[in-house]
């Protein structure tokens, strides 16, 4: 509306300009006219016929102008007025002495309805240029102000046109955006009964567009948790079922024969106390996994040596791969100091080292290296074993899963050492991988920050 204002005043402002100059020129002319036939010819006071022809073109000219016009000759005296009211009279103003003095003197308002436009008498022919006498033209505004209220109430008309159709558009794109939600909390409605199966219809709009997206993409988040604990539960029943399957069936081998030779008892027992150690193994890598997805801020953090933390973890277990003539190194680059919590690291490195030697053939090599550099120190655990199928890679970090599960049942693995090293990991604000080809043995590389990233 500012701008639509500004229109009209500029355009307001050029049509006076115009009429200014039109006036100007107009009385340019009647200039030359009194230079050429003389002053005493445009004195209204003389009744001769020259002088009333003069007047009449003075007056025909006030009237094109829808105006007045004064005749001023040198000495302030008026000597033509088309209102035939101050004819004899003199006009000394400041406008007046100014134009007398051959100075530019600027239109002024008379009112709201009439400029004042005064033009010099001057003979152009004449090598003086002194001011003869002046033309003072009162010129009417009437068609300048008829054409501003025109353009106001034109400006009115399209305000009020335009604050119509805004209106109309706002009630109609509120209702389209009402009859939206309406549609997608029913579609809510329906998913939060139950219907996860259900998914948000895809809008037109951008917004609306993004927001199902971001709605659809929970649901199927949703779905995947959903099915990851169906499945997790399912796991859990039948590792935990196996064990206590197996010492049922060794039990009641034991009751149904009446003689049972002590050799045999003594071996029934040893299964059943193996399985027992299985079941506990199972539970406390549960009871883990439920302690690591309760909070990071379990986490104990303290300046750990990561050199002196390897060391111990390859002490522990080279008496394991020393009866399978597995041989392990540990090869650091430089000392490692780390922000880390020592008991949970220590747990995920060993799983990897552990899995390391079960799963490798005898006589074959473990490489445990570290080193570090600016931000991460890296830990690189390499073997020599039957490896990983390259389909199998992105499912090994999941609970329960296992690469060769009769493998796995051999070397009393649970399925869930790999989970608990990738949480352990995840929870330092670092990344675990593997590369491997099956055949060719494993290597996994885990990198954690120097600096715990609270």
């Amino acid at each position: 509306m500012v701008g639509v204002s500004s229109q009209i005043n500029y355009y307001e402002k050029k049509a006076i300009d115009q009429r200014v100059r039109y006036t100007q020129k107009q009385c340019a002319v009647l200039s030359d006219q009194i230079v050429m036939n003389g002053f005493r010819n445009y004195n209204m006071s003389s009744l001769s016929d020259e002088a009333g022809e003069n007047v009449f073109e003075v007056e025909q000219l006030a009237n094109n102008l829808e105006g007045r016009i004064l005749l001023v000759d040198s000495r302030f005296k008026i000597l033509a007025d088309t209102y035939n009211r101050n004819c004899g009279k003199y006009l000394v103003t400041k406008e007046t002495i100014h134009a007398m003095k051959g100075e530019e003197v600027a239109y002024r308002y008379i009112g709201k309805q009439y400029l004042q436009v005064i033009t010099p008498i001057q003979d152009k022919n004449n090598d003086k240029s002194d001011v003869r006498g002046l033309i003072i033209a009162m010129v009417s505004l009437q068609n300048c102000n008829e054409m501003s209220e025109y353009l106001y109430d034109q400006r009115d008309n399209l305000v009020g046109i335009f604050f119509i159709i805004t209106l109309i558009f706002s009630v109609l794109v509120a209702l389209l955006i009402r009859n939206n939600f309406r549609r997608m909390q029913n579609e809510l409605d329906i998913i939060a009964a139950g219907h996860q199966e259900e998914g948000l219809e895809q809008e037109n709009f951008r917004e609306f567009y993004n927001l199902s997206s971001s709605f659809n993409k929970i649901i199927n988040r949703y779905k995947e948790l959903e099915n990851t604990r169906q499945e997790f539960v399912s796991n859990v029943s039948h590792e935990l079922k196996t064990p206590i399957t197996s010492m049922k069936i060794l039990a009641d081998s034991l009751l149904m024969q009446p003689d049972v030779p002590v050799e045999l008892y003594e071996e029934f027992m040893n299964d059943i106390v193996h399985e027992i150690d299985r079941e506990n193994q199972i539970i406390t890598d549960l009871l883990t996994l439920v302690k690591m997805d309760k909070t990071q801020a379990d986490l104990n953090i303290t300046s750990v040596k990561i050199n002196d933390l390897l060391e111990v973890l390859l002490k522990r277990i080279s008496p394991i791969a020393e009866k399978r003539g597995i041989k392990i190194r540990l090869e650091t680059m430089r000392e490692v100091v780390a922000e880390v919590d020592e008991v949970k690291l220590s747990l995920a490195c060993n799983n990897l080292i552990e899995n390391a030697v079960k799963y490798n053939h005898d006589d074959g090599k473990v490489d445990v290296s570290l080193n570090a550099d600016h931000k991460f120190f890296y830990i690189r655990v390499k073997d020599t074993g039957c490896g990983i199928p390259e389909d199998c890679q992105e499912q090994i970090f999941e609970r329960f899963y296992r690469v060769d599960k009769a493998r796995s049942r051999e070397t009393g693995g649970t399925g869930l050492g790999l989970a608990i090293t990738r949480n352990v990991v995840l929870m330092h604000k670092g990344s675990i991988r593997v590369h491997s080809k099956e055949g060719e043995g494993a290597t996994f590389i885990i990198r954690i920050p120097l600096n715990y990233i609270s």
